[in-house]
């Protein structure tokens, strides 16, 4: 599978068959099969029966697979969920080490159980309270199974309470404290950066896309989304375009220009090109090849359904 392009993550409730069913041919790099949000609390147990079906059919087209779990239900909803396929789960309202220490435990003894390769089940933290926000770094640090980290928009706006003009209270600044605590950590920071009216979770493809650029402008590698139509947006504002790889492609050549005449800064246009800006740039390329290389994968597989 390509190095871990995760520009979409569709999040599906586990009680809705026909819509794991449509997520599996939405070209998500990551399906989340959720038992916390999206499903209720009468329909939680009959869902859980169905996670391991519902794994192989998301996995179909290519994408890759979570599960959102609940703290509170922890037991429950890792049985429920730990089996071969699963890529690894989201927990919700994550607010303590010793919670990921639970789970990473829990995730160990289902490995050894089910025949899954040791420490291969993921965590993202889903950092949706102001306890959690508060806990963030120690929080990743609770486990090498910590692989990403995110927020709750929706339930961290209540419980910090929104701001009465309508605004996103504190969602900026949280947001690129998250990023910073991510990088840090050496995980992966999921979001977007919606601006009003756009209500995230509920935009339209437009807002979607520009959410996505913004949001990898300032450090994010992809979102949560809730609707199949706002995939291909994220896909495409997490992947660098045509005309950032023409820019980074002319920035490289004036920078390795510069070195074959011995000078450590070289102009490009009216700028300054160092070593660090030509790694930015060979980054660039490099995700934009690897981004490139997952939706050819996932095509591939999704041909064979």
């Amino acid at each position: 599978m390509s190095a871990r392009i995760r520009r979409s993550w569709l999040v599906v409730p586990m009680s809705k068959a026909e819509q794991i069913v449509r997520a599996s041919r939405s070209g998500a790099d990551v399906i989340v099969l959720d038992l916390v949000e999206f499903v209720a609390e009468e329909d939680k147990p009959a869902a859980r029966e169905r996670v391991q079906a519902a794994i192989r059919t998301a996995h179909a087209g290519g994408a890759e697979v979570f599960a959102q779990v609940d703290p509170e239900m922890l037991v429950a909803d890792l049985h429920a969920c730990a089996w071969p396929g699963l890529t690894g789960v989201i927990v919700s309202r994550l607010e303590s080490p010793q919670q990921v220490a639970e789970v990473n435990g829990l995730l160990a003894e289902l490995e050894v159980r089910r025949g899954i390769l040791h420490g291969a089940l993921e965590i993202v933290a889903a950092l949706e309270t102001a306890r959690g926000n508060h806990a963030a770094y120690d929080i990743g640090c609770a486990s090498p199974r910590i692989r990403g980290l995110t927020l709750g928009r929706a339930d961290l706006i209540m419980d910090l309470r929104p701001e009465p003009s309508g605004e996103i209270h504190l969602m900026p600044y949280l947001m690129q404290r998250l990023i910073g605590v991510a990088r840090a950590l050496g995980v992966t920071p999921i979001g977007a950066w919606w601006r009003a009216p756009a209500r995230g979770l509920l935009a339209g493809p437009d807002d979607t896309y520009h959410a996505a650029r913004r949001g990898r402008a300032i450090g994010f590698t992809g979102s949560l989304c809730i609707d199949v139509n706002q995939v291909e947006p994220l896909n495409r504002g997490f992947t660098p375009d045509d005309a950032e790889a023409a820019a980074a492609n002319e920035l490289i050549t004036a920078y390795r220009a510069g070195v074959a005449r011995g000078v450590a800064l070289s102009e490009q246009g009216d700028r300054l090109v160092d070593r660090g800006a030509a790694a930015q740039s060979l980054a660039l390329l490099d995700r934009a090849a690897a981004c490139a290389a997952r939706d050819r994968e996932k095509a591939e597989m999704a041909g064979r359904q």
